[in-house]
């Protein structure tokens, strides 16, 4: 195996992905999605793009991305097993309001093959909101989705996922950003039973500008991971990661954060956060931030941190009549807000509060 893949998938190793994937014998059988789209027909619509297709777009922004076995299980799909949506935004569009889809899973379960493709034009703006519903079948349901973003010169978009399968999630993010673009992702793990994301960014052209944020919360024997890799290929391109996790039980949270400037590209700035709560003595969680770098007039920094309530908090409130229960929701959540709060789409960010809310109910 390449060292540089068994490193990727050192918490999550290819050996856990075999069954689920079916290439450790024995297929799950295909499945589709109920996607439901709320927006213009005209910019959104249900259709899947094909193998070759994506594979060329891919071998455009790094010829061994094609080898990642989430990847390659996807694109190996027949194209007549998979599907997918198309959001196409036209040059100097703004697109008004929110793009919402969202993801139901079948109760019979199986394999879900998912390949979405976001194309924003010249100077066009898109906010994007994707929401994969709890499987009826979670034991039995395992998803693969692959969405390849391409944002071009001057491109704003705002993307968010929120993931709550409570099954077995594959995901794979690939962003290629060109001059003065701003893209922005953030995702929200809330409960799934495993769960392994991918999200491979890259910026080709000077201005280039990517935040990407996250909140990832596990209980039980749930495994939460979280891979990236930020390419700053140009001068003068600018990337923020800031991820937050809570872990409870035996559960298990992962982060690898991954900034790789290359030699020729001066004047990069490039920030990465992840912050942890662990409320048990069981729970594990491994953060890995990563820096890459090959050029020497950059401003990179990084920060991890793993801790525990704080039980002075905790003390205060309750002297004020709070249950020690809601005293650490409350911590919790206020933890976690600042992600949501960053979101400049305000419907969702008052559903994604109170969606957060009910999960730590079962913490």
């Amino acid at each position: 195996m390449d060292r540089t893949l068994k490193e990727r998938y050192k918490y999550t190793p290819l050996s856990r992905l075999a069954a689920p994937l079916g290439t450790g014998g024995g297929d799950p059988g295909p499945v589709f999605a109920e996607i439901e789209i709320q927006a213009n027909a005209c910019l959104c619509r249900k259709a899947v793009a094909t193998s070759e297709e994506l594979e060329q777009t891919i071998a455009a922004s790094e010829k061994h991305l094609a080898e990642d076995p989430l990847v390659a299980d996807n694109l190996g799909t027949p194209d007549n097993r998979a599907q997918g949506i198309q959001i196409d935004i036209p040059d100097n569009f703004r697109a008004d309001g929110v793009l919402y889809v969202h993801l139901r899973y079948p109760s019979n379960g199986g394999k879900c093959v998912l390949r979405n493709t976001v194309r924003i034009g010249r100077n066009a703006q898109v906010r994007i909101a994707l929401y994969q519903h709890p499987a009826t079948r979670p034991d039995r349901t395992v998803i693969n989705a692959l969405t390849v973003v391409d944002a071009a010169a001057g491109a704003q978009a705002e993307i968010i996922e929120v993931t709550e399968t409570q099954a077995t999630c594959f995901g794979t993010i690939l962003n290629r950003q060109r001059g003065d673009s701003h893209v922005k992702v953030t995702t929200i793990d809330l409960d799934n039973a495993l769960l392994r994301r991918n999200q491979f960014i890259y910026l080709t052209e000077q201005g280039a500008e990517c935040d990407l944020e996250g909140v990832y919360i596990t209980d039980g024997t749930q495994h939460c991971d979280n891979h990236i890799r930020m390419y700053h290929a140009v001068p003068h391109c600018t990337s923020n990661q800031l991820f937050k996790g809570v872990a409870e039980d035996e559960s298990h949270a992962v982060f690898t954060g991954q900034i790789h400037v290359a030699k020729n590209a001066q004047q990069t700035v490039a920030l990465q956060e992840n912050h942890n709560i662990v409320l048990s003595d069981k729970a594990k969680i491994d953060t890995r931030p990563q820096l890459e770098i090959y050029a020497d007039d950059v401003k990179c920094n990084h920060g991890a941190t793993i801790g525990r309530l704080d039980p002075e908090a905790i003390y205060y409130m309750r002297q004020r009549g709070i249950g020690l229960e809601f005293a650490r929701r409350l911590q919790i959540e206020g933890f976690i807000d600042e992600i949501i709060d960053h979101s400049h789409i305000e419907d969702l960010g008052h559903l994604l509060h109170e969606k957060v809310s009910r999960r730590l109910l079962n913490i």
